[in-house]
């Protein structure tokens, strides 16, 4: 008796078990995510404000010194 093209071969009828991560996000997500997280931090712990750094500056410095804007 001959096979058919539809049929499925003996060896594929056997599955194997399949590997899966449990609890691991794929490396391209995690780094993402990574660079949200330091992006959001630094814009909302260190917003730049240059009149406060200006008048720190000139606390201590001439304002020659702090003509940096």
């Amino acid at each position: 008796m001959t096979a058919s093209c539809l049929s499925a071969p003996l060896a594929s009828s056997r599955r194997l078990p399949v590997r899966r991560r449990s609890g691991v996000a794929p490396s391209g997500v995690l780094a993402i995510a990574s660079a949200a997280t330091v992006l959001f931090l630094a814009l909302v712990i260190a917003p730049e404000q240059p009149q406060a750094q200006a008048e720190i500056c000139e606390r201590h410095n001439g304002a020659a010194a702090c003509r940096i804007w």
